[in-house]
């Protein structure tokens, strides 16, 4: 007997595994492209913080496939359009802090593909352009596992100054949605769902979740990680000990 037609829906898994891993291929491209970080990148601070892709890979079809959805704002622009995700914080209960923490996305589309993304002027207090820069090349040299759906890569600071601290990530994302402390280090937890291009927010929607592992002693990262899709990527924080040791490559 046909085996699509005893489990009918063993064909549909299939392609969606094979739609995905389309997605997944090129978003290994767009991390191999980090190790040519100025060949194929640029950072600015024009629209708050801005990443631009030199030589786009990625598709308007693979955005709304990781978002799972349209984006919730469209504008023209003249080599294509201006879409507008924003992911909403969310709160154990109702929200108890002040200002506004949600954070909008804004990607440029030329000719289908993504050629920009736009963040919150906020991302920029605590984090310099060259800083970034350094920390986005340190993702080009991660360790992937395609089976996992994870990259991991590791950021080295020639000192302590380069490294974010508990109170860097709470100035940009304010108050998190939990904290848990294990003795020598804590975990700071961030939960955000998708708006829908309609405005509702909810558990069906786009989940994004990130967790920041802090040092108690000096309150510095030691790690940052965030799901995204089912995709996990997580970036270690360590100084080089210039003792006799290389210095970290620009």
């Amino acid at each position: 007997m046909n085996l699509l037609r005893k489990t009918p829906h063993l064909a549909l898994i299939l392609i969606l595994l094979l739609t995905s891993g389309c997605v997944l291929v090129r978003m290994l491209k767009v991390k191999n492209q980090l190790n040519d970080f100025d060949k194929n990148f640029d950072l600015h601070d024009k629209r708050g913080l801005t990443l631009v892709f030199k030589n786009p890979v990625l598709g308007s079809d693979d955005m709304v496939w990781l978002m799972k959805g349209e984006p919730s704002g469209r504008g023209k622009i003249e080599k294509g359009e201006l879409w507008t995700y924003v992911f909403e914080k969310q709160y154990v209960a109702s929200k108890d802090e002040e200002g506004d923490y949600d954070i909008p996305v804004v990607m440029v589309m030329e000719y289908g593909k993504l050629a920009e993304m736009s963040f919150p002027e906020r991302f920029l207090k605590n984090l310099s352009i060259s800083l970034l820069r350094k920390m986005f090349i340190s993702m080009g040299n991660a360790d992937v596992s395609k089976l996992r759906k994870s990259a991991s890569s590791k950021f080295q600071g020639k000192d302590a100054s380069e490294i974010p601290t508990a109170e860097n990530v709470v100035e940009t994302l304010g108050k998190p949605y939990s904290i848990e402390n294990f003795g020598e280090e804590s975990k700071y937890s961030y939960i955000y769902y998708l708006k829908k291009p309609e405005g509702d927010t909810g558990k069906k929607n786009f989940k994004f979740d990130m967790e920041f592992t802090v040092n108690n002693k000096d309150q510095s990262l030691l790690q940052a990680k965030g799901t995204i899709r089912g995709i996990k990527i997580a970036l270690d924080f360590e100084t080089v000990q210039n003792e006799g040791g290389p210095e970290p490559q620009p």
